[in-house]
């Protein structure tokens, strides 16, 4: 089983899911319209008017925007009021021609034998109100993508209002040479080369269901739950599928860049407090030393000569040697003993000896 296919799936899952509420949320508005001699028929195109309007928008979203694809990519160039604007019109104009069009066949179908489909302002009036609905969608759309969708929900939901004690993976990855490469291409295209590599790597963080914390330079962090992170060791397997992003996107780097990104990367587990910091801008935040144990790790990959080093307590809790032995070789490298840290801490090198899947 390939990681593509099981990515196929979630976002199969997600658009079943959209489809499956909007249909019941079709039903409501369905059972509050029109006579009760009609009721059955204005539930069910309450239920197909908005599983149809829910499958266009989901679609678009879910599968021609996705994450690294090259429409995504485009859009990333636009500014934010021009892609909130455009996609709003799109938006707009499927949902009222849905309503339209379903409002009118069914009346043609029936024979007239229901009241007439709607009048000229009222069909006016139900494209504003899509137009308006669909500007709504798209803002709050955006502004979650700017902070990630993930943090979005959280901030939310209030999830981090109060601060919390919680255990989870932190995955520090860094774009090897970076430095030189910045010094032979000039700041602007440094620039673009991250952003490439950056845009090449959101999908696997996506499909191991990472939360990317935050952009450091040229560093990523992504972060799990223990919980999350615990299944199908997903730390592990994230990393060996961003360097394959990056392989199968080889040709494309060397031909903009004359470059070839590699990654090195440390994984860490441990407690950390999470909660919202922040009055201007938002943000939620995750405070101990777990995180600067994972960045020291990451920094001792030049010294001890492997390119991604896993903790004891990582390793520990992502499962059985046995049950590792399917995603990673593990080489062990004693008891580090890191910058600014008192104890050692045991830490092995990862080799990937298998396409996870």
């Amino acid at each position: 089983m390939t990681a593509l296919p099981a990515l196929r799936r979630e976002r199969l899952r997600l658009f079943g899911r959209i489809l499956a509420v909007s249909g019941v949320g079709g039903i409501l508005v369905g059972l509050r319209m029109g006579s009760s001699g009609e009721l059955f028929l204005n539930v069910a195109l309450g239920a197909i008017n908005a599983m149809q309007i829910a499958g266009c928008l989901a679609g678009i979203e879910i599968f021609l925007l996705r994450e690294g694809s090259a429409v995504q990519r485009l859009l990333r160039l636009m500014p934010f009021a021009l892609v909130a604007l455009a996609k709003t019109l799109v938006y707009g104009a499927i949902a009222g021609l849905v309503i339209l069009a379903n409002a009118r066949v069914t009346y043609v179908l029936l024979g007239g034998t229901v009241s007439r489909p709607l009048d000229t302002r009222t069909e006016l009036i139900l494209v504003g109100l899509s137009l308006a609905t669909m500007l709504v969608f798209i803002i709050v759309l955006q502004a979650a993508s700017l902070v990630g969708r993930r943090t979005f929900r959280d901030l939310l939901l209030g999830r981090y209002r109060r601060p919390r004690a919680e255990r989870r993976f932190f995955l520090f990855v860094d774009v090897m040479g970076s430095t030189t490469i910045a010094e032979r291409l000039g700041p602007l295209q440094a620039h673009n080369f991250l952003a490439a590599v950056f845009s090449a790597t959101a999908e696997p963080i996506a499909a191991m269901h990472g939360e990317i914390y935050q952009y450091v330079g040229d560093e990523i962090v992504v972060t799990w739950t223990e919980a999350e992170g615990r299944v199908e060791a997903r730390p592990l397997r994230c990393l060996f599928l961003m360097e394959e992003a990056l392989r199968e996107r080889a040709a494309y780097f060397h031909a903009q860049f004359a470059a070839e990104p590699g990654l090195r990367a440390a994984l860490h587990l441990g407690e950390v407090i999470a909660g919202e910091v922040g009055e201007l801008r938002r943000a939620i935040v995750f405070h101990g030393d777990v995180m600067n144990t994972a960045s020291r790790l990451e920094n001792a990959t030049r010294e001890v000569g492997a390119r991604f080093i896993a903790s004891g307590d990582a390793l520990d809790a992502l499962g059985s040697p046995s049950a590792l032995a399917v995603v990673a070789a593990c080489r062990d490298l004693g008891e580090l003993a890191l910058r600014g840290r008192k104890e050692p801490i045991r830490a092995y090198g990862l080799e990937r000896i298998a396409r996870p899947g």
